[in-house]
């Protein structure tokens, strides 16, 4: 049976029972990660085996004019069905079906792309993500290198590069929120604040870690990493102008995939759809896997010129 639970009736014991039978569940879907990504405002379409969670799919949500809508969270790529040996219910398609009917509007990125076969009244569209399978050694990773990187690494190794590991976050969102961060006035203080509360809740759960790539203590480059047991996810990261110059970003996440190397675990860059950014994870040997970004139009029941109103004075407020 699937029922929607409301956060308060969800039990983060069941669920995170539940992922833990899962197979290779992404890192988002944790509800520890929900919590903070929504601010602990998310709901779920539970599959139900007696008080047992059997099947996950959770859906952070928000109101708006007192209508809950459904939407993707800032540092969550994709979420989507989660399942188990025990599940009955392993079509994707069932649970987006419900969602029409329960919320004012959803905008949802899952997985499994060739799973899903919604038409009306859902609108798509493919996004890239871009992976690196870690099974091989080193050697057979670097072989897949691009022209462009094994140049841009020897560059990299006639400078004095330190990469360590580091205890806070803060020094990375700074790097950030001075360069490209300049760039994306969308982004306010609350999220960065979000960034920063994820990092904590990550690295007490050993998940969590942060790298930095500094020349003569002055940092050039960082990345905030989720590491499990199956995936490295590349979550945030920042280069300054003359950690560019130096090839910093390359050079620290080629350190890191010969740490991982022959691990047997998915190096995930998180993909994008600049094509700069696309080609450098590219050039690692990292391969384009799509995921899927679904929408509804917005349910109307107040005038469209009051809707617009509203948003227009909640980003100002914000």
């Amino acid at each position: 049976m699937i029922k929607l639970l409301r956060h308060q009736e969800i039990s983060p014991e069941r669920w995170e029972a539940c992922l833990a039978r899962a197979h290779q569940p992404l890192v988002y879907v944790h509800a520890w990660y929900l919590d903070v990504v929504c601010g602990g405002a998310w709901e779920a379409l539970v599959e139900l085996q007696g008080e047992e969670y059997v099947s996950l799919f959770p859906l952070p949500v928000r109101s708006l004019l007192g209508q809950k809508r459904v939407y993707q969270p800032l540092f969550t790529q994709q979420l989507g069905l989660v399942v188990t040996p025990q599940s009955k219910e392993t079509d994707p398609n069932a649970y987006l079906a419900l969602l029409p009917g329960l919320f004012g509007q959803v905008q949802y990125q899952l997985p499994n792309v060739r799973e899903i076969t919604l038409g009306a009244p859902w609108n798509h569209r493919l996004r890239p993500n871009y992976e690196l399978s870690l099974e091989p050694g080193y050697p057979a990773l670097e072989q897949h290198y691009s022209t462009n990187l094994r140049r841009n690494l020897k560059k990299a190794a006639k400078t004095p590069l330190e990469v360590q590991v580091v205890s806070s976050i803060e020094p990375l969102v700074s790097l950030f929120r001075s360069t490209k961060g300049q760039e994306l006035t969308e982004l306010k203080p609350r999220h960065y604040q979000t960034l920063e509360q994820l990092y904590q809740r990550a690295a007490q759960r050993g998940v969590g870690q942060v790298w930095e790539v500094r020349r003569q203590n002055k940092l050039l480059c960082g990345a905030f990493l989720l590491c499990t047991p199956h995936r490295v996810t590349f979550l945030f990261g920042a280069s300054s102008e003359e950690g560019r110059a130096a090839s910093a970003m390359a050079f620290l996440l080629d350190h890191l995939l010969q740490r991982e190397a022959g691990s047997g675990k998915t190096f995930d860059f998180e993909g994008s759809e600049v094509p700069g950014v696309a080609n450098f994870y590219a050039g690692f040997g990292a391969q384009p896997v799509p995921y899927v970004s679904l929408s509804t139009q917005p349910k109307r029941f107040f005038p469209a010129w009051i809707i617009t109103a509203f948003i227009s004075l909640a980003k100002r407020l914000r």
